[in-house]
């Protein structure tokens, strides 16, 4: 009767185990443009195998990005977002493990003839 009643306990268990979950940013820590414009490189690994084209949404202090993967590799999924001011949040549709890889910040540029440039 024991053995009845662990088998589907198990099995639940296991079933419940590799069922795939929303990856949020692992690596939030304040990045920021300011009020410049910023292009964002976040990357999904550890994707589920046959999880298909993920989709991420960022949160930033200046707006919010939703944007479909741009590479899809086995495991891997790549994002880009352009938005302005500090990251908030990030996540995708899809398990795994997400991380900002890189960012980079607009250059204000100065016209020394309408401007004073320092």
């Amino acid at each position: 009767m024991k053995k009845r009643f662990w088998a589907p306990l198990a099995l639940a268990t296991i079933g419940t185990a590799s069922a795939a979950y929303a990856a949020d940013l692992a690596n939030l820590h304040g990045q920021s443009c300011g009020d410049m414009a910023g292009t964002w490189h976040f990357v999904n690994n550890q994707v589920p195998a046959g999880s298909g084209t993920g989709t991420l949404t960022a949160t930033f202090s200046g707006g919010s990005c939703t944007v479909d993967s741009t590479k899809v590799l086995t495991s891997v999924q790549h994002f880009f977002c352009s938005a302005p001011g500090t990251l908030l949040s990030a996540s995708t549709n899809l398990g795994g493990r997400l991380v900002l890889s890189d960012f980079s910040c607009e250059v204000k540029k100065c016209d020394p003839k309408t401007q004073k440039c320092d």
